[in-house]
């Protein structure tokens, strides 16, 4: 489409994650998971717009850490170093190799954890095949393997967390490490939300997920899914999916990219045509607000373009993007 007024949708203004869901919020408030408070119940869908997780140990600092949110799981996908790890100023900068790297995954009640990892099919009741413990008084299951410790357990009835813990070295520490994150997992009394707001996706957008990076001495990234459009049932691929978000990461100055302004901001464009329709890119700099360094991004799948409309289109709702007040800061985005 070349002109919004050709929408059949109705734009709306959209604070990304604050509309809460009551089950969810009820179920969080006042229940943190420590060893003094067991989680009696899990709700059979997260809100993808709360983050709830928080790890209250790690076995040393962080180098680059992810989290994802979804309606059935989130995801944590962590790598570090060792406190004791010795300096290798040698080293290629652009080489990653972390001493140790953990996967963890919090499923909602109900949601069959073999979907992420792997099961017993003897006994078809143990998620994880391997020695039978406890976090926080509720059963657990630990496999062993040369470098890896995978750890699953119940956090409350009909749900469960999976954790996988790879340390290429302290093998005499890998079964503390691993318990030790697992009791360190915290559910938020107060759930975070993303902390942009955006004017101008199409009324009854579904957020779908959400996106943190984050990256120690590197750029932090913060984003949303959003379904705008209906799936067809014999094509569940053919997602019409819009990313909005926003990052640290400056404008690129590659050749592909067309450099423009929006309403006296810098901008780059990424476009390519595909057969269901545009893939594309939009970033715009110089975000209002206190954050400087902040570059917001909207991403445009192509079975979403139709719905979104034209290039211009897409830099404008790039344009809209905000940060929440109190939320300025991209380093107090993190969940550590």
């Amino acid at each position: 489409m070349a002109s919004t007024k050709g929408r059949v949708l109705i734009l709306v203004t959209v604070t990304v994650g604050v509309a809460v869901v009551a089950s969810l919020s009820a179920w969080v408030t006042g229940r943190a998971l420590n060893t003094d408070d067991i989680v009696t119940s899990a709700p059979v869908r997260f809100d993808p717009g709360q983050q709830i997780m928080r790890l209250g140990y790690l076995p040393g600092p962080v180098e680059t850490a992810e989290y994802t949110t979804g309606p059935e799981f989130h995801r944590l996908d962590i790598h570090g170093s060792f406190d004791d790890a010795p300096s290798t100023e040698e080293e290629d900068a652009s080489s990653f190799d972390p001493d140790w790297s953990i996967e963890l995954r919090m499923a909602a009640r109900g949601v069959d954890i073999r979907s992420v990892v792997p099961y017993d099919e003897d006994s078809g009741e143990v998620p994880v095949r391997g020695e039978r413990l406890q976090v926080h008084g509720r059963p657990a299951f630990q496999a062993t393997f040369d470098f890896s410790r995978v750890l699953t357990w119940e956090y409350a009835p009909d749900a469960w967390m999976h954790m996988m813990l790879y340390a290429k070295s302290a093998e005499d520490r890998r079964d503390e490490i691993a318990r030790r994150v697992a009791e360190g997992v915290r559910l938020e009394a107060t759930p975070r939300v993303l902390p942009i707001r955006v004017k101008g996706l199409p009324d009854g957008a579904v957020l779908e997920k959400t996106w943190l990076y984050w990256k120690a001495d590197g750029h932090i990234s913060y984003s949303a899914d959003y379904l705008v459009g209906r799936v067809e049932e014999d094509r569940p691929n053919s997602r019409p999916v819009v990313r909005v978000g926003v990052s640290t990461e400056k404008l690129a100055r590659a050749r592909h990219l067309d450099r423009v302004t929006v309403a006296g901001r810098s901008a780059t464009v990424s476009e390519s045509r595909r057969k269901a329709g545009t893939m594309g890119i939009y970033r715009v700099a110089q975000l209002p607000g206190r954050c400087a360094d902040c570059v917001a991004e909207v991403w445009i799948e192509p079975y979403a373009s139709a719905v979104m409309g034209d290039r211009d289109d897409a830099l404008k709702l790039a344009a809209s993007i905000r940060l929440v007040e109190g939320h300025e800061d991209p380093a107090r985005w993190r969940f550590w």
